[in-house]
């Protein structure tokens, strides 16, 4: 691995704390704001507005970098949550994490508070979002400029979404925005005006939004979609439809998030949304990168070739996606030197994302994998890759590690 690389991690992870959360909620809410306690019988059960369910079970959440014995246990629930590594949610043990990979700074996106979709009232989900934010803001206070957050919004109200980006923006170490690629507001494309508030204050603050997928049974989207499309019916509640793949977690995750994320780069580049908001700047994240080449040549064919369906498109998405988008790479994508010197995608539109500590997180080994990964490409495409376009992206300082 070369000295001179410096490692940006543009998209890992904390677990929501067990209980720091309750001292940024109002009042009102401190008994049903994020929180995870152990009863009298050694059960930890996790309370979120009116729902409460086992704990354990989001232990596997963390699993990266587990033994295969611990693994095991995460998987069966047999792990606590309480009991995860300190690194899930304290800066200091997350910064000695760091270190044991070689990676000098990382950008923060959340866990299970990825979606809001299952929230009732639109009042409490904003709460939601500020506290998690004040929290984040103040842990990355201690990560000696190397730990740096994304905020979370209520999507479902894109107005909402709009003051917390705009109040979150004003918050140290909070360097953007998470929005999901799935449309959120009944099944309207995310080039719908409707969402325009969210693209509106972002751009307008200087945040960038990262999509990032969460895999979910309630969300409209692919795996939804492909469920509906099964059923022929949208009228019957999803807790009473046959299973088509959305609680199998490997389904989910291999159809949900590339196929989403082809949506949203085709709705925010064909469908006008970054011509509309020329300062937005926007990231695909955890859907893998090696398929952006081909999307995007099918996106640039389609403008030919049907160009009177698209008729305030004045240039072809590619142009528009390297004007204005990133595009994240798993560590190990052997597509990646290919898309570094495509013409459509380029060297500058590429980050990379450990996940950490997410099961899929290749910890530890991640920067040595993916020194090895673009090891044929000049240094200065390296840089770019490994650190400098997360530098750029997000307004980061590439000196500090």
């Amino acid at each position: 691995m070369s000295d001179e690389l410096v490692f940006i991690d543009a998209d890992g992870h904390l677990l929501e704390p067990p209980t720091e959360l309750i001292q940024y909620a109002p009042e009102e809410y401190k008994d049903t704001v994020w929180q995870v306690h152990k009863d009298d019988d050694g059960v930890e059960w996790l309370t979120l507005e009116d729902m409460k369910m086992e704990a354990a079970v989001m232990a596997l959440a963390a699993a990266g970098g587990f033994d295969e014995e611990t693994r095991i246990k995460a998987h069966s629930g047999q792990l606590g949550y309480i009991d995860l590594p300190k690194y899930c949610w304290e800066a200091g043990a997350r910064l000695e994490a760091l270190d044991s990979d070689d990676i000098a700074q990382s950008v923060l996106y959340p866990t299970m508070l990825l979606t809001f979709q299952h929230l009732r009232s639109l009042e409490f989900a904003e709460m939601q979002c500020r506290a998690y934010n004040d929290w984040l803001s103040d842990l990355c206070a201690q990560g000696k400029g190397r730990l740096h957050g994304v905020a979370i919004l209520p999507h479902l109200d894109p107005e909402r979404a709009a003051a917390e980006i705009r109040r979150a923006a004003q918050l140290p170490h909070i360097v953007g925005v998470q929005v999901r690629p799935n449309p959120a507001m009944d099944w309207k494309p995310l080039n719908d005006e409707v969402y325009d508030p969210i693209w509106r204050a972002a751009s307008e603050v200087g945040l960038p939004v990262g999509f990032h997928p969460l895999s979910a049974n309630d969300l409209h989207g692919a795996i939804q979609g492909l469920r509906l499309a099964k059923l022929g019916t949208t009228d019957i509640p999803i807790q009473d439809q046959e299973d088509y793949g959305a609680d199998n977690v490997f389904f989910a995750q291999a159809i949900g998030n590339p196929v989403d994320m082809m949506s949203a780069i085709t709705f925010m580049t064909a469908g006008g949304v970054l011509d509309r908001f020329p300062d937005l700047r926007v990231v695909f994240l955890e859907a893998n990168g090696g398929w952006i080449v081909p999307w995007l040549e099918r996106l640039d064919h389609h403008y030919e070739i049907y160009s009177w369906d698209v008729p305030w498109l004045k240039q072809p998405p590619s142009e528009i996606f390297r004007r204005q988008c990133w595009i994240s790479f798993d560590p190990d994508e052997s597509t990646l030197p290919f898309t570094a010197r495509s013409p459509l995608v380029g060297a500058d539109r590429i980050v990379w994302a450990s996940d950490f500590p997410h099961p899929d997180a290749k910890f530890p080994g991640t920067t040595k994998m993916l020194a090895e990964a673009i090891a044929e490409l000049p240094l200065e495409d390296q840089q770019k890759i490994v650190g400098g376009n997360a530098a750029e992206l997000y307004g980061l300082d590439l000196s500090v590690r």
